[in-house]
């Protein structure tokens, strides 16, 4: 916890940077501090990823961008785009103590799934080698590569070694709450205490939805319309299912100020933010939106379509929890998926139920208010869950457009702002002891099954970040695939190109594996080749070789 008090302030003023060299950009002002830094965060993230299409993430750029960042705080000219922290949190004992919870409670160990799955291989990746071609040939996660993931895999080796950039963006979000004012977003940090500890996409795109919905609904400036679209296109290169984001604040446009819909400056960065991230995504899986297989291209690196479905599969299984198979799946109507998608589990009923109930209490809600950016913001969050509900009905697939909703509804109550303090501090507390505390949680929600994974609170976490070190592998060769096998479940922490027995059966029962196009050349990339029959004798000891 004191570790990441000392590397927070070099990532704002990082960012701080990078946010004044965004401000040079066409289009681009604004005077807020928060959205300076997010300015800076969106430009950093088309940097790296430009970078990693040809260079590995390692400590040289993070040195180099770092540099670079710095810069403004050296040229008069640059200067001026920079702001100062605002003296309002800085001089509110309110906003350092829950700072400090937030610190405190992103210092604990992960216990995300998906960080030791995904996250934390994808960075390791980047690390080493950078995006490199057909990647998702050697893990189809690794074809869901998030510009979150790339930008993190930026600063792990110098300003963020703990990989904690949730805990900043978190604190960013406080800095936001504080400087406008808008108090009632207190309520929304501590549920993200479930995500900030690992470095989870979904706190990004939850904080910067709201952030576009409290300025175009209640903070609304005319010059910051640009800025908001910007962001909320960033927020959808970070994970596309917030593609309601910049779609409604586009049709908001028309009911606010349809000549800024008329000046071309508004979709230059925005349109390059997409470009890139089409880009990524045909570098790393030949797809343009990766798993989607109609939008496939026909290269040497397009994964294995089989592989594609089973992902897709996978997805609709965990819709229902695992209680059906893919066929039993495909055999219901919409309204049987919907049923069943509201019964089943005790936890998960709970959450898809109050999912349910605040789209319709909010549809209503904007009815009455007959508010125009209310009804469009209904109707696209309805959308955007019926798409969504379609591949994968996972709750946190669709709470970035619940939260929006939800305080949009209780922005008109008026309770003054010690009583927003003293219950949000409440609210830190009490989330604060449920993630520091699992056998709360256990005894309380057995259905919740994250507490699997909770370590909880540790003397140690007071002064470093806490992280797992498993680190157990094995190395083999496949053809001319040098590989390493992980000794647990996962690859979490093991060198890339890295597998898990339970990858190395699927490519085993499919009778194919990945081949490097070139062995002298990693950055020509991989792609799947049917396995000969030494080389599918050969995995089968591999698989039969105890850890």
């Amino acid at each position: 916890m004191i570790a990441e008090f000392l590397f927070i302030p070099c990532l704002i003023i990082s960012f701080m940077g990078w946010g004044a060299w965004a401000k040079m950009l066409p289009g681009v002002k604004t005077d807020s501090f928060s959205l300076t830094i997010i300015l800076g965060l969106s430009l950093f993230g088309i940097l790296t990823c430009l970078l990693s299409f040809f260079i590995p993430l390692n400590l040289y750029t993070e040195s180099g961008l770092l540099i670079v960042s710095l810069i403004p705080f050296f040229v008069k000219k640059l200067r001026t785009n920079m702001l100062p922290f605002p003296k309002g949190p800085l001089q509110s004992a309110w906003f350092w103590i829950f700072c400090l919870i937030i610190l405190l409670a992103g210092s604990y160990y992960p216990f995300r799934p998906d960080h030791f799955y995904y996250y934390e291989p994808t960075i390791r990746w980047l690390n080493s080698y950078g995006l490199i071609i057909g990647v998702a040939n050697i893990d189809w996660t690794l074809g869901q590569m998030s510009i979150f993931h790339i930008m993190q895999a930026g600063l792990d080796q110098t300003i963020d070694p703990f990989q904690r950039i949730n805990v900043f963006i978190t604190i960013l979000f406080l800095v936001y709450i504080f400087e406008r004012k808008s108090y009632l977003l207190l309520f929304v940090i501590p549920i993200c205490f479930l995500f900030i500890q690992a470095p989870s996409p979904d706190v990004t795109i939850i904080f910067l939805s709201l952030i576009v919905v409290n300025e175009l609904c209640f903070k609304y400036r005319s010059d910051n319309y640009n800025i908001l679209f910007l962001i909320s296109v960033f927020t959808f290169i970070i994970k596309p299912i917030a593609f309601w984001l910049p779609a409604w604040v586009w049709i908001t446009g028309f009911f606010l100020d349809k000549n800024k819909l008329k000046d071309y400056r508004i979709y230059l960065i925005p349109g390059l933010m997409v470009i890139v991230f089409l880009i990524k995504n045909v570098i790393a899986s030949s797809t343009l939106l990766y798993p989607v297989p109609f939008t496939k291209l026909d290269t040497y690196w397009l994964p294995d379509l089989r592989i594609l479905e089973l992902s897709n599969q996978k997805a609709s299984v965990y819709t229902f929890d695992r209680y059906f198979t893919i066929n039993e799946i495909k055999a219901m109507s919409f309204l049987q998926k919907f049923y069943y998608w509201l019964s089943i589990g005790r936890l998960q009923t709970i959450i898809n139920c109050f999912l349910t109930i605040t789209i319709v209490v909010f549809g209503f809600f904007a009815f009455f208010k007959k508010n125009f950016i209310y009804l469009s913001l209904g109707i696209i969050i309805i959308i955007k869950s019926v798409i969504v509900f379609s591949f994968s009905g996972q709750f946190r697939f669709i709470i970035d457009g619940i939260f929006p909703l939800l305080y949009i509804m209780f922005y008109p109550c008026r309770i003054g702002k010690t009583k927003v303090f003293a219950a949000g501090l409440s609210f830190f507390l009490l989330f604060l002891a449920i993630t520091g505390y699992p056998p709360i949680l256990k005894r309380t929600i057995p259905d919740f099954k994250l507490t699997r994974w909770m370590r909880g609170f540790t003397k140690n976490s007071l002064l470093v970040p806490e992280n797992y070190v498993l680190n157990k592998y094995t190395k083999e060769k496949i053809g001319n695939l040098d590989f390493n096998v992980s000794h647990y479940f996962v690859d979490y922490d093991t060198p890339p190109p890295a597998f898990n027995r339970e990858e190395l059966k699927l490519y085993l029962d499919l009778g194919i594996f990945p081949q490097m196009k070139d062995s002298t050349n990693i950055r020509k990339g991989f792609y799947m080749k049917k396995l000969m029959p030494e080389e599918k004798a050969r995995l089968e000891k591999i698989m039969q070789s105890p850890d």
